[in-house]
């Protein structure tokens, strides 16, 4: 039988070594790379592959993608071709510039590992084999057992913190059974020949021990060093022996050298060039001057500051890898860990010799259209992209023609999304990780979308919870879980005391509230209502600065990068867009009441349907004071979750947060009796 592999990372320091070890396996095989999107970064990297590991045999297929992406960048129909294409996930890739860009960090080594998560729970035979770091434990000082990783600990840079938040984000998930995490220490070159794929990993560090004279260390620290080639080894035996759990692929206290011991190696390997011994190590107190005075690391693998705060951070006592479940499996593997003074000499003049050749920049440092937009923009341009996504259908309820999408899989749980203002493609990020698994139904408002009547339609909140009744029992979804924001939170209460027996749960998100309906309404809304008020409102939101600011759509987001010239265009397409949509937004706006929710609210405080109350923590228009009300009000209420840094449009600034809180509440003890 065919093992079908799939691997991320095959261009990096370990991934290559990782490669090498798998092709050179017996047993029958499919290996898929996943490799950049981008035809020239794609070619670079198969050919420097092919350059250390030979021409790559017909049973590897590289696929384009972008790591960074939500389904790495795949459609829906490629991605779940792509889960059922595979038994094991080796995940190597990652950024390991030691640098605070958390944004980056996190969009190079967190987002990865969700797409991961979405392949696996497609995919309930599949493993994952994901390449972490022994430095998850950042600041430690002491033993880090394999079995630890939370302890409190502060953290140097943004690629340990990203590290961590990875790792803690698989251990949390459904998956985390079908994980196995390894920890290399610090990463260098094989140690049979001293050569490296590329000078990633530790090089820089050794780097920077050979450039300066005078750095900011601690003689009592060890540098705990691993060759790549071992680190390999390593992966592949436990991963072929169905291995589970985290391991530690470190070398050890007792053999690592000192601070003073690798700077004189470091320093050796360019000996005749003006270096005699090694650098001299100084307190950090005293230190501070080098960061503007020291020497960049050789062959620029590091600018002079980073050279500076890589010292700083790293040549000084730190966590000390416990390595025993590693030594235990690998002892029955046969897998030996060198001692570095059998190959550290070697690997460092190896480096020098061939001038600390500084590797390519890696798919996390390439902007890219989509990924330098910020994260929801991003999800959103892709969702676009997908005809699930774009296409509308329409079904005739009394007078009005109701305009919904159907997206996602037909045999999942049916979940009903319900919007407000934003519109009902704000729901995009959320609706496409929902699609992998449940069946999708976007409702549009009548007033607030597509959804068509007659000047007499009623376009009360309660006339259209009643639509929305009308369009589920014409698809013949027999109960849903009924979610909506905004308006849509208004008529998702109203469908909720009414047909309790059809809600399989609630989820309310920065909705109107009995005591705060209808809420105070944005400057432009306010105009919009006046009779001729929406043609002139729309002339005045399609200038960029106004739409962005608190009197137009600015008041929605925390964020206000969010606000794209796209999304500001679709958001005014959606209720302006043409005559017939002022016309509809004003009727919509009229149609506002108090009395909304004055009947509601006592309906509320009996119902016992399953409920879950998601806020903006930093929404201006309704404090997350009036999530507490709900949640406080509804005997059904199982969870109350605060979004930070998200405003009234919560669940599209952070749909990755708000569509996890959605899995989790549907599938786990929130739709249990009794409150948590």
């Amino acid at each position: 039988m065919k093992t079908r592999l799939l691997m991320t990372g095959a261009a990096t320091l370990h991934g290559a070594e990782i490669l090498r070890r798998l092709l050179a396996l017996t047993c029958d095989r499919h290996i898929t790379l996943l490799v950049p999107a981008g035809e020239e970064a794609r070619r670079g990297e198969l050919e420097r592959l092919e350059s250390y590991l030979g021409p790559l045999p017909a049973f590897v297929t590289p696929l384009p993608c972008d790591l960074r992406l939500p389904r790495f960048g795949l459609s829906l129909a490629a991605f779940a071709e792509l889960a059922d294409s595979f038994d094991a996930g080796f995940h190597c890739a990652r950024r390991e510039t030691r640098d605070q860009d958390l944004a980056r960090a996190r969009a190079a080594n967190v987002r990865p590992v969700e797409n991961w998560i979405q392949l696996l729970e497609r995919n309930p035979s599949a493993r994952l084999h994901h390449l972490s770091t022994a430095f998850v434990g950042g600041t430690r000082r002491g033993l880090l057992t394999e079995f630890d990783l939370d302890c409190g600990q502060g953290f140097n840079d943004a690629f340990e913190r990203s590290m961590f938040e990875a790792e803690s984000r698989l251990r949390e998930s459904r998956v985390s059974e079908r994980v196995t995490v390894y920890r290399p220490s610090h990463l260098l070159g094989r140690s049979d020949t001293g050569e490296a794929f590329c000078h990633g990993g530790a090089y820089p560090l050794l780097a920077t021990l050979a450039a300066a004279r005078l750095l900011p260390g601690d003689a009592r620290a060890r540098l705990d060093f691993v060759p790549a080639d071992y680190v390999a080894a390593a992966v592949v035996a436990l991963a072929c022996s169905g291995a589970s759990g985290t391991f530690h692929l470190a070398c050890g206290w007792e053999t690592s050298p000192t601070t003073v011991e690798a700077a004189a190696l470091a320093a050796s390997s360019v000996a005749g060039r003006g270096r005699t011994r090694g650098a001299r190590l100084l307190p950090r107190g005293v230190a501070w001057p080098m960061r503007a005075a020291g020497a960049p690391a050789r062959g620029d693998l590091s600018s002079r500051g980073a050279a500076y705060a890589n010292a700083r951070n790293l040549l000084h006592p730190g966590p000390v890898f416990d390595t025993y479940l590693a030594d235990m499996a690998l002892g029955r593997q046969g897998v030996a860990r060198p001692a570095p003074a059998d190959w550290l000499e070697k690997v460092v003049r190896l480096a020098e010799d061939r001038g600390w050749e500084r590797p390519p920049a890696d798919e996390s440092e390439r902007p890219a259209a989509e990924a330098s937009l910020p994260s929801a923009a991003a999800e959103l341009a892709l969702a676009r992209r997908e005809p699930a996504f774009r296409e509308k259908r329409f079904h005739q309820v009394g007078d009005v023609n109701v305009a919904y999408r159907d997206i996602g899989e037909g045999g999942g749980e049916p979940v009903v999304l319900l919007h407000g203002f934003s519109g009902a493609h704000s729901w995009d990020g959320v609706a496409q990780r929902l699609a992998s698994r449940r069946r999708v139904l976007v409702v549009e408002t009548l007033g607030l979308g597509d959804t068509e009547g007659p000047r007499s339609a009623d376009y009360g909140l309660a006339a259209q919870a009643a639509r929305v009744r009308g369009l589920l029992s014409a698809l013949g979804v027999a109960s849903a879980h009924v979610v909506g924001n905004d308006a849509g939170g208004v008529m998702a209460q109203i469908f909720a005391t009414r047909w309790p027996h059809i809600v399989r749960s609630l989820v309310l998100s920065d909705c109107g509230v009995h005591g705060a309906w209808p809420p105070a309404r944005a400057a432009w809304a306010a105009a919009a209502a006046l009779p001729g008020g929406a043609g002139a409102t729309a002339a005045l939101l399609k200038v960029p600065a106004l739409a962005r600011s608190g009197a137009g759509f600015g008041r929605m987001v925390h964020d206000r990068r969010l606000l794209t010239d796209e999304r500001l265009a679709q958001y005014l397409d959606a209720v302006a867009g043409s005559r017939q949509r002022r016309a509809h937004l004003r009727r919509f706006l009229r149609s506002l009441e108090a009395t909304d929710l004055a009947a509601t609210s006592q309906l509320l405080a009996q119902l016992e349907v399953p409920t879950m109350i998601v806020w903006g923590a930093d929404d201006a228009n309704l404090s997350p004071s009036w999530a507490k009300s709900l949640y406080d009000t509804i005997p059904g209420a199982r969870r109350l979750e605060l979004i930070p840094f998200a405003g009234a449009s919560c669940h599209e600034e952070r749909p990755d947060i708000f569509a996890r809180l959605l899995d989790e509440f549907f599938d786990g003890p929130g739709a249990e009796p009794g409150r948590a």
